[in-house]
């Protein structure tokens, strides 16, 4: 049993050819903490009737359903590997705001992450969400973008704030590198995409449809030199 501050990886890794790495287990609005990341294990239970629950199957769905479609069904669902940057309970943020990742939690993470994929036979790695990426380049796990970086860079307003949170220095910072193909470790290909609480894009997200498309495409192009 995980701790209640504390959300377990789901998936086996021995079987696993694609992690994908969320955010934080904080769910935005309440303080339910996900047993497994992203409620993995409701996407594998029928379909529940509560709405509370309904949230949680939902979440979970989008996050096969993605990586589904950003693969063109060339895995199984249990080939997929589900984490996050940070599996421990963070200080929530304001509402409306994310919850901040501090530099020492994510490095905990990404010591934990390159553990995960030492055992497995990943070599295909989907990144969540602006500040994943951000600490993701800042800590050396794939090469940076400079520009990306330097405006995906925390705020100190949002970090020193009673309650911490994540904003960026300037906004729309992660077009920029959003669906872009990138080699984490010098074996993995990674390629950011947003959280999958956008998933499918709607509203003002649907700008980051011709990234997805170009994603699509690389991922294609990636997957068929993998199994040559």
């Amino acid at each position: 049993m995980c701790s209640k501050t504390q959300t377990q990886v789901w998936g086996n890794p021995s079987k696993a050819k694609v992690l994908v790495v969320g955010h934080d287990p904080r769910l935005q609005r309440v303080d339910t903490i996900a047993r497994y990341c992203f409620f993995a294990d409701y996407y594998f239970k029928p379909k529940p009737a509560k709405k509370s629950d309904l949230k949680k199957y939902q979440l979970a769905e989008s996050v096969f359903t993605c990586t589904r479609d950003l693969t063109s069904g060339r895995f199984c669902d249990d080939e997929i590997l589900i984490t996050n940057l940070c599996n421990e309970a963070l200080p929530p943020a304001p509402v409306g705001k994310t919850v901040y990742i501090p530099q020492d939690k994510a490095e905990d993470g990404l010591e934990n992450i390159r553990a995960l994929l030492k055992v497995s036979k990943v070599k295909l790695v989907f990144a969540m969400s602006q500040q994943v990426n951000y600490w993701l380049q800042k800590l050396g796990f794939y090469a940076a973008t400079p520009e990306f970086l330097y405006e995906a860079e925390p705020k100190e307003c949002g970090v020193k704030n009673e309650e911490p949170y994540y904003e960026p220095k300037k906004p729309k910072a992660f077009k920029r590198i959003c669906g872009q193909k990138y080699v984490a470790d010098r074996e993995y290909f990674l390629f950011p995409i947003l959280h999958v609480k956008s998933y499918p894009l709607t509203g003002k997200f649907r700008t980051y449809q011709e990234n997805y498309l170009n994603c699509k495409n690389r991922v294609g192009e990636t997957i068929d030199l993998l199994v040559c």
